[in-house]
């Protein structure tokens, strides 16, 4: 590794002296922000979502070059590509990284694990459990430095979570100096770890929001708050769901880690190995960072969407139906969405980067109507993308069957949704011959209650969760509970960043 390394950084550090990649909105409102302006942005002041105006290759051989690197260097080398070094300097992005990840249990960050013939990545290493953290601790970070080289400035957060989200961004951003986070979350429909991971952080800057409604209302009240040009501007918002970049740029790192550690060189003449992965996911950002890594040049082959019965993404890809329906409550919670944000990225880059065509769409859907992709648009989508759905029952069986012939290997429910979506898609025939990577999301003891329900009261008695998780319910706990109302959100954040304000002067 010690003789690979140094070139690789010479070569990425002259393709950073190159034009700096610049942001855009995919509804064509605002283009060419700097990386820091994105971040500190977060959504398109025309509602859309900001994307990279061109997508950076890696170097060439680069991937290969970097067989052995830490997971610390795989992220400089790969978030260089989209960082000018007059932006941030390259030492000061390897401290940021280096900090992030130093607050991981296991040395390789995301670990993989060979189960039931197949890969597992596992990306629940971190603070809360959750692959949230992969991003979010470096998202944290990231804020803390652009802050610094601004001062005088502050920023209001304000996200919404359907559980693993909000932990980890409030685990990313405690004590934050210049930092005002708001998290809501979708009252009772989220697990008991999760709101007790959220709502026992008493930081005097973390401000938990209990929203009645599902998750669709929370993501809805947030891009509101956005979409008001005064507040958004009054208030310095800064968004750390997943419609902030930075956190899908972060995400596309444990997509090459995981490719290095289940393939081998190949042989002298033949084209680098592919392996496919297998996504579980609501809001579309962690495939998504999986189809960025792709058009980098990661050798991948198939890339399977994996949803739970709020099927959405299944339609689409499936039926080409793209169309609103009651969410549903079930034990994959993180993934209890029908309005799938990040979508809207994937679209405008499947469109040819069409913003006109992508705002025109993205308002009849706003406006109430059924997504409407034109015939080319959805081969398109299809042609890079396919999709699995995996309902309750099957999502229990996975957890049960894994657990059985896997030496006791334990599946949280939406770690289950993306095994068992990999399994319907192997067996279709339609697969290409390529290793299956399994993304798991969170550790099982966030869902011990359904985990639970798999395995029997017998298999759970010698399952102990782990802590801090199981302590949670003896710490001391602080949450403002607010109807589903924007102006409700809107006025608590206001008075509580004003008090927070006076107070301190």
């Amino acid at each position: 590794m010690g003789g690979l390394l140094p070139t690789l950084s010479r070569a990425v550090s002259s393709s950073a002296a190159a034009p700096s990649v610049l942001y855009r909105s995919t509804r064509g409102g605002q283009s060419g922000l700097t990386f820091s302006e994105a971040v500190l942005q977060g959504l398109g002041t025309d509602r859309g979502l900001l994307v990279p105006e061109s997508i950076p290759k890696f170097p060439e051989g680069a991937v290969e070059s970097w067989r052995g690197a830490s997971f610390q260097e795989l992220a400089l080398n790969i978030i260089s590509l989209y960082v000018r070094e007059d932006e941030i300097p390259r030492a000061q992005l390897k401290d940021i990284i280096d900090r992030s990840y130093a607050t991981f249990r296991s040395p390789d960050v995301t670990p993989v694990e060979d189960v039931d013939g197949m890969h597992v990545l596992e990306l629940f290493h971190g603070p809360t459990f959750a692959f949230k953290d992969v991003a979010l601790q470096f998202l944290g970070n990231l804020f803390e430095h652009l802050l610094k080289q601004r001062p005088g400035k502050t920023i209001t957060v304000v996200g919404a979570t359907s559980g693993d989200t909000g932990s980890s961004a409030i685990y990313g951003l405690r004590g934050k100096a210049g930092v005002e986070c708001f998290i809501l979350y979708p009252d009772g429909r989220t697990s008991a770890i999760q709101e007790r991971q959220m709502i026992t952080v008493l930081d005097e800057n973390i401000h938990n929001i209990a929203l009645g409604g599902n998750f669709d209302d929370c993501q809805r009240v947030v891009k509101a708050a956005f979409a008001d040009a005064e507040f958004r501007e009054g208030h310095s918002l800064a968004a750390v769901n997943s419609i902030n970049w930075a956190r899908i740029l972060a995400q596309t790192v444990y997509y090459v880690h995981a490719y290095l550690k289940v393939t081998s060189p190949a042989a002298a003449g033949q084209p680098p190995p592919k392996v496919s992965f297998s996504v579980p996911t609501g809001n579309f950002g962690d495939i998504l960072a999986g189809w960025y890594a792709k058009e980098m040049g990661l050798p991948v082959a198939d890339l399977v969407v994996a949803t739970n019965e709020n099927d959405i993404l299944h339609r689409f890809f499936a039926e080409g139906d793209y169309s609103r329906s009651t969410v549903r409550q079930t034990i994959s919670p993180s993934m209890d969405i029908q309005i799938s944000s990040n979508f809207e990225r994937f679209l405008f880059h499947m469109g040819g980067n069409d913003a006109a065509a992508l705002a025109a769409m993205m308002g009849n859907f706003e406006g109430g109507s059924a997504l409407q992709p034109s015939a080319s648009l959805l081969a398109a989508c299809r042609s890079v993308m396919t999709s699995q759905r995996v309902p309750d029952d099957e999502v229990l069986k996975t957890i049960a069957d894994v657990h059985a012939r896997c030496d006791g290997y334990t599946l949280d429910p939406h770690s289950a949704i993306g095994v068992a979506a990999a399994r319907q898609h192997l067996a279709t025939g339609a697969a290409t011959a390529a290793p299956m990577i399994c993304l798991a999301c969170a550790h099982w003891a966030k869902f011990a209650d359904a985990v639970g329900s798999a395995l029997g009261p017998e298999a759970m008695s010698s399952m102990a969760l782990p802590e801090p998780l199981a302590s949670l319910d003896t710490l001391d706990t602080r949450v403002k509970q607010l109807p589903n109302s924007d102006d409700a959100v809107k006025q608590y954040v206001a008075a509580t960043v004003a008090a927070r304000r006076s107070a301190s002067r």
